[in-house]
């Protein structure tokens, strides 16, 4: 099997093992250790005690009783003062010097190892000094006593427990790896069936959703938001389609219409009545197209550059008093000195325009429409637009539902049904909102829009 970096469970995997051997390499240099420290201080409690019993055994001149040579005594060794043996139990006869008598002399006692040929053996030796008479031509002074201990027993056991830990870490080791490839390839099963439903899901699908794993809770989750996300989507594109469909149907109308304008202007005759033909034509052309740019525009993902409130209406306000002129309709539009100067909003023409040309449709010739635009009271951040005319009011079954998509009075109307709903939209997408207030006196659409730049 060849990991690969790319593959989560590989990594997982890798991981795993690698933080395994981590741990055994740490775990392991310690014990083994541990096992040697324990092992040597085995070795040096067998040795000191050989040398208390040891000497017991040994005369004042350095000699070894012959009834010497218990387990505990078998391996003693007494050197004079320059380095001789003077007398060894006999399985040390044929051996010489185990220790330097000069390192024996310079500290308190020499702890060494050495390995005998003959016999084969492998002895931990531990030489003191020992004081001694002379004898036999021997002369008196300070000789050593050593003792010796076979380690063998001692290496054996501590490399049988090295042997038995390194197993043990090899299979722990194994045992982190086997398991974290079973358990990521478990997980990821899950990941991989959830991946292949969603590669299944279909438009029609959306409200439907993924199935939701009944045992994982983070993947539950997860798949929990996901289905989440596709019941937003599955609105959106329902609505989206409900509107695109209705959209279709709604302006295959207004086209025939301007098409059969204009077939009938290509017919006239008369130069006065081909011009107002080429008029109706232009300004239901105009009409169509700004509801187009209007659609486009709200369709875009981010927010249009707040544009300075003052600056705006004033160049609006010369096109839309050309209106009311023509209309023949007062307008008046009055900005509260409480607006501060450097006040923007976002697409506040956009909005207001398409109320203000229903309000000068539906006001009868000597009537007014009255713009008011000021802060809203306590809310010195929201800027409020009032659009009151005298016209006559709209009526009750119409006003409920004034904003909605394709609700108008008039018939077979280029912007009929559109304009409303689309500058509430455009509204509430930058946290605002439009009110229609009715009373006797006359109507009033209330434009709610957050302010950018006011004190």
């Amino acid at each position: 099997m060849i990991l690969s970096p790319s593959s989560l469970r590989h990594r997982l995997v890798l991981g795993a093992a690698g933080v395994g051997l981590l741990f055994a390499v740490v775990f392991g240099v310690v014990a083994a250790w541990r096992v040697n420290h324990a092992a040597d201080q085995a070795i040096l409690a067998a040795l000191k005690s050989r040398l208390e019993l040891a000497r017991d055994e040994v005369a004042p001149n350095g000699s070894i009783r012959q009834d010497a040579g218990s387990p505990h005594t078998d391996l003693v060794q007494v050197l004079d003062p320059e380095g001789a043996v003077r007398a060894s139990t006999p399985a040390l006869a044929k051996v010489g010097p185990l220790a330097d008598i000069a390192g024996v002399r310079a500290g308190h006692g020499v702890q060494t190892r050495v390995a005998l040929s003959h016999p084969d053996i492998d002895l931990a030796v531990l030489a003191v000094p020992l004081t001694m008479s002379a004898d036999r031509g021997s002369p008196q002074g300070t000789g050593a006593l050593v003792v010796a201990v076979d380690v063998e027993g001692f290496d054996s056991a501590a490399t049988h427990l090295l042997g038995l830990l390194l197993a043990g870490l090899s299979a722990v080791v194994l045992a982190m790896t086997a398991l974290a490839w079973i358990l990521t390839g478990r997980t990821l099963s899950v990941v991989a069936r959830i991946t292949e439903d969603a590669e299944a899901v279909r438009p029609r699908d959306l409200a439907a959703g993924l199935p939701v794993p009944p045992r994982d809770t983070e993947l539950a989750r997860l798949v929990g938001a996901l289905n989440r996300m596709l019941s937003r989507l599955h609105q959106s594109h329902a609505t989206e389609l409900a509107f695109a469909a209705d959209a279709g149907h709604r302006l295959r109308t207004p086209l025939a219409t301007l098409r059969a304008e204009a077939e009938l202007a290509s017919r006239e005759t008369d130069p006065a009545e081909l011009t107002a033909a080429l008029a109706r034509v232009v300004d239901d052309a105009d009409r169509l197209a700004s509801i187009v740019d209007r659609m486009l525009a709200r369709s875009r993902a981010s927010r249009p550059d707040p544009e300075p409130v003052r600056q705006s209406l004033g160049q609006s306000s010369t096109r839309w008093h050309r209106q009311a002129e023509l209309a023949q309709v007062t307008l008046d539009l009055h900005i509260d000195e409480q607006v501060p100067p450097d006040a923007r909003s976002c697409e506040l023409v956009e909005i207001v325009e398409p109320i203000l040309d229903n309000a000068l449709r539906h006001t009868h010739p000597g009537g007014r429409v009255d713009i008011d635009v000021r802060t809203a009271i306590g809310q010195p951040a929201m800027l409020e637009v009032s659009i009151a005319n005298t016209g006559l009011p709209i009526p009750p079954d119409l006003a409920g539902r004034i904003f909605d998509a394709w609700v108008s009075d008039r018939d077979a109307s280029v912007a009929g049904g559109l304009g409303l709903w689309l500058a509430r939209e455009t509204a509430r997408d930058l946290d605002g909102d439009i009110e229609l207030v009715q009373d006797p006196a006359a109507t009033v659409f209330r434009v709610r829009l957050p302010l950018a730049g006011s004190a």
